[in-house]
């Protein structure tokens, strides 16, 4: 059986979706054995890996502790309503609370993940075992924007940018075609209806890029005069991640759970108290893990101002990369390097209550999705639920990288503030204090957030560093007792899918249904590509 086969049958056992066969692998396997009697394990962290870890080996029958340092489980699956604290790390490097969340009873704002692939099966399958309700997450809707403010000052829609570039290319194609080959038919038809060609194959618009006006009972409805190609071509828009929603992980259909994507998180907690007891410890921080002489794993904690000691068996970390390198442990020199080689994602957000849904009136029409922008915002989410309500929460920021760091680096007023300016370059409604009220708006800056400091792992495949990391991070140390999960060692870096693929794997080598060592050739994920879509 290959890695992948035992890693799909094994989660098809665990969350009951009908067994090894339901994967497609037709060869032996046989359900997890039970453990030896009595053993236990430390699971490091209450975010989801963490969670789903613990979850999956109480139901194998080993006694599970988990250690979260923060006052909530959830690790980056946080969704803000009224009277949530959140906090960061000051100057002196103390967290300070930034915000006392104020939307109105039963709004909510995802802070961390907002929404799920159709491909994300684990996470789907979690949520259906779990009764948590699922909607549509609308990643695209051709009525959003794209605005760009470098030189030529743009607004447009994006039917209008999508359906003027294909007919612009599918013209000039067609004009070669022409001039080379009289018997190309087929392949003008097809570029005639791929880019909404006029007979003759030019391009004077089109109807996919929305009407010239509102049609009436007299007129049949007339295209919009289509943006030139110049001017398409100078805009650069995309570079501004308007091909996104193109990208795999983002296709339609998507979901989110109704009422906030913390209700996953809610549901873990519910399934391990009522199978395990209350076995998560929480405002529990690690301060040393040490592997003993004698075998097992001793974790050294601090909770209700004193010390403690846990000793298990073995210890599986979701703790963050950049906060267990600051762990004291007795890791070989390979295993700490690892540790040490890669760097969380700088990333920031920003939260919205808007008291009218101004983005739904009937010059704007929009309905869910997101708008693009080269101010430092990067980005406008619009809510895929309670359509036609009086007020919603909008993020009003989604940045990454350098501009993150920047935006992360202000004052979180000052973040607002910026924010605020930049959304109204695309709705002039966002500079209403009445409509959009600064009390009523929130923001996060992961990187300064206690115990996570930043957003997700950095992998970069070209890192020679990074490959060997990677590969390190896949292998347990101290001869299969402390292991490392979390979407940090999974090949979707910033995704619960791959907290939940790496818990599961990690569960694979415990039970010993995986080798604990991995091939000689390791695949590093490309986090840019898959937090951002493609370079």
């Amino acid at each position: 059986m290959t890695a992948r086969n035992a890693a799909d049958a094994l989660r098809e056992a665990m969350i009951g979706r009908g067994g090894p066969e339901a994967t497609g692998w037709t060869g032996s396997f046989e359900l997890p054995p039970a453990p030896r009697a009595g053993a236990t394990v430390a699971v490091l962290g209450a975010g989801v890996g963490g969670l789903a870890a613990a979850y999956e080996l109480g139901r194998l029958g080993y006694r599970v502790t988990v250690l979260e340092a923060s006052d909530r489980a959830g690790g980056r699956n946080r969704t803000a309503r009224s009277g949530d604290v959140l906090h960061e790390l000051g100057p002196a490097g103390v967290p300070v609370a930034t915000h006392r969340c104020s939307f109105d009873d039963g709004l909510y704002l995802n802070l961390g993940p907002g929404r799920i692939p159709h491909h994300h099966r684990r996470t789907l399958d979690y949520c259906r075992a779990f009764g948590v309700g699922l909607e549509p997450y609308i990643m695209e809707t051709t009525a959003n924007v794209v605005h760009l403010a470098d030189g030529q000052v743009v607004r447009w829609r994006n039917r209008q940018v999508a359906n003027d570039t294909r007919g612009h290319l599918a013209a000039m194609l067609a004009r070669t075609l022409v001039q080379r080959d009289a018997a190309t038919g087929e392949l003008l038809d097809l570029l005639r209806v791929f880019g909404s060609l006029a007979d003759d194959h030019s391009y004077d618009g089109s109807t996919r890029s929305g009407y010239a006006e509102d049609p009436d009972v007299h007129d049949f409805p007339r295209p919009a005069p289509p943006i030139p190609l110049a001017d398409l071509v100078e805009s650069g828009f995309w570079r501004h991640r308007f091909y996104q929603p193109v990208d795999y992980l983002w296709q339609a259909t998507m979901f989110q759970p109704v009422g906030g994507m913390d209700r996953i998180v809610t549901a873990f907690e519910r399934e391990i108290r009522e199978r395990f007891g209350d076995i998560v410890e929480l405002g529990a921080e690690v301060t040393a893990i040490r592997l003993l002489d004698g075998g097992g794993v001793a974790v050294e904690y601090r909770r209700d101002g004193g010390p403690r000691t846990l000793t298990a068996d073995y210890c599986v970390s979701s703790i963050p990369l950049p906060v267990l390198r600051r762990i004291s442990t007795n890791f070989s020199a390979e295993f700490d390097e690892a540790i040490n080689a890669v760097e969380f994602a700088d990333t920031c957000k920003v939260g919205w209550q808007a008291d009218e849904r101004f983005w739904e009136s009937d010059t704007e029409q929009i309905y869910g999705g997101i708008s693009w922008t080269n101010h430092p915002i990067t980005q406008v989410w619009y809510p895929s639920n309670d359509y036609f309500s009086p007020t919603g929460t909008v993020t009003g920021a989604y940045n990454f990288g350098d501009v993150a760091a920047k935006f992360g680096d202000l004052a979180p007023p000052e973040r607002l503030a910026q924010a605020r300016a930049g959304a109204a370059e695309l709705h002039p409604q966002f500079a209403d204090e009445s409509l959009v009220p600064t009390a009523k708006g929130i923001t996060i800056a992961w990187q300064k957030v206690p115990h996570q400091l930043g957003g997700w792992a950095d992998w970069d495949p070209a890192n020679p560093d990074h490959m060997r990391a990677y590969k390190q991070l896949l292998q347990p140390e101290g001869d299969g007792r402390f292991y490392v999960l979390g979407d940090q060692s999974s090949p979707l870096p910033g995704w619960q899918e791959g907290a939940m693929m790496s818990a599961h794997y990690v569960i694979a080598q415990i039970q010993g249904i995986l080798p604990l060592t991995v091939p000689e050739t390791v695949r590093v994920p490309d986090a840019v590509a898959l937090t951002q879509g493609s370079r």
